[in-house]
């Protein structure tokens, strides 16, 4: 189930990323940020006060803030580097997330001294290939210092998106953990807004639709993502992760004419056969471990019937 809700995380961001596209022409970058945040915000919100036994309170306040923090500033040192690179640059830093998740698993392995998922490990690498072949990257020497900042974007994701599972793992539920990074986007947004773009842009008829796009995908690509990273295996998902790049192309090329060339055909290719190589091999370690597990029980039982 990880891996579909990533999947579904992968499909809204691709749909987010097309209203952005349409409202960047009405709308700052700071101020899609507030207005997709502090929809959420309120939907969530309400949610939450409405439904019987689901409360906004919780016992673990300094791990949403870590998660909110480190989540907002991927965002916006993101957003920073899309201001000083070229696009598939700034894409491609972004989309490098997946590979600090890989590092942090292969460190966490070696600390307790256990098993390393190489070829999960190298889906995750093929994957970022596919990538790079799709966003055509282009680091000048000039460049060379906002490209190690904007590098930090994909590292403040990988550890917000651990930080998910942190939190997941104390079985706080989904909408309060994007509720609590939504409030901090929200405040971040606003801030930004007022203090580097002036005052808010008025709603009208003309860019509501864009707007209303921005913030409905964007708070269920978050419920998505925080969803898929709160189980499944994490280099599987790292490795789904980049269908945002498959998805955004195949929107791209249908409602704006943007045309997929050779060398971005085989990305996409690569990036689906890593995806597809890395879910074969979850289920084959999972099946392998499942013999394990019954092989074991089927010790225990006949060791125990013995003994009787």
């Amino acid at each position: 189930m990880g891996s579909l809700w990533m999947l579904a995380a992968s499909f809204f961001f691709a749909l987010m990323a097309a209203f952005t596209k349409i409202g960047a022409d009405a709308f700052g970058t700071f101020e899609l940020v507030f207005y997709r945040q502090i929809f959420a915000v309120f939907v969530l919100g309400a949610i939450a006060f409405a439904t019987p036994g689901q409360t906004l309170k919780t016992r673990y306040p300094w791990g949403h803030f870590k998660r909110s923090i480190l989540g907002t500033m991927a965002l916006l040192v993101w957003f920073w580097a899309l201001g000083r690179l070229p696009l598939g640059t700034a894409m491609t830093l972004d989309y490098t997330s997946p590979l600090f998740m890989a590092a942090i698993v292969i460190v966490l392995a070696l600390r307790h001294r256990e098993p390393i998922e190489w070829k999960l490990v190298g889906c995750v690498l093929l994957g970022f290939v596919g990538i790079s072949l799709v966003l055509h990257p282009d680091v000048r020497s000039s460049d060379f210092t906002a490209g190690l900042i904007g590098l930090s974007a994909g590292f403040f994701a990988a550890l917000a998106q651990f930080q998910i599972r942190q939190i997941v793992a104390l079985k706080e539920p989904t909408y309060r953990i994007v509720f609590y990074f939504s409030l901090i986007g929200t405040i971040a947004g606003l801030g930004g807004h007022l203090a580097f773009e002036g005052p808010l842009t008025p709603i009208t008829t003309d860019n509501v639709v864009p707007l209303l796009g921005v913030a409905i995908c964007g708070m269920l690509a978050q419920l998505s993502l925080t969803r898929a990273w709160g189980g499944g295996n994490l280099l599987l998902t790292s490795s789904l992760q980049y269908s945002a790049i498959v998805f955004a192309a195949v929107i791209g090329l249908l409602f704006f004419d943007e045309p997929i060339d050779f060398l971005s055909g085989t990305g996409i290719a690569v990036i689906i056969f890593a995806g597809f190589a890395a879910s074969l091999e979850t289920k084959r370690k999972q099946r392998k471990d499942a013999d394990i597990a019954r092989k074991l029980q089927a010790y225990v039982d006949q060791s125990t019937d013995t003994d009787k």
